[in-house]
């Protein structure tokens, strides 16, 4: 059995999840990364994505996160995010809808645009929104 880890993950509404796990994926600015037990102090900020919790056991727990901040310190994974979101909630038709629609206003965005950011993020998101859907698929 794998050494586990304390795990938080925060949104500005509660506590989504507080126990021990393996494993942690998210994704940062430059990427996906990993933590286990044992790693490094560090805080890095999130962007929208499927967060991803490997349990003892072999269970897997995935959420879709808005953005947010994640933070590794003395042995414990701490997550802040905007919002989190379980993937037994995404319809996937909506999702796809919403990822096509994010695609074409991200497509017409210049980068120069104020609202690039924010568009960005939104695409980000639906993209996630899709992913999370998939994988509601996969696992049933």
């Amino acid at each position: 059995m794998a050494e586990t880890f304390p795990f938080k993950l925060l949104t500005p509404t509660g506590i989504v999840f507080d126990s021990n796990v393996e494993e942690v994926s998210a994704v940062g600015p430059l990427g996906e990364f990993g933590v286990l037990a044992e790693h490094i102090n560090f805080i890095t900020s999130l962007v929208p994505s499927v967060l991803e919790a490997q349990l003892p056991g072999g269970a897997t727990m995935h959420w879709i996160v808005s953005g947010g901040l994640a933070e590794v310190k003395d042995g414990v994974m701490t997550v802040l995010a905007s919002s989190a979101e379980a993937p037994d909630n995404v319809d996937r038709g909506a999702a796809l809808a919403e990822a096509q629609a994010a695609e074409q206003k991200f497509s017409a965005t210049s980068f120069f645009d104020p609202q690039y950011a924010s568009v960005n993020e939104a695409l980000q998101l639906a993209r996630a929104r899709v992913e999370a859907a998939s994988l509601k698929t996969a696992n049933h």
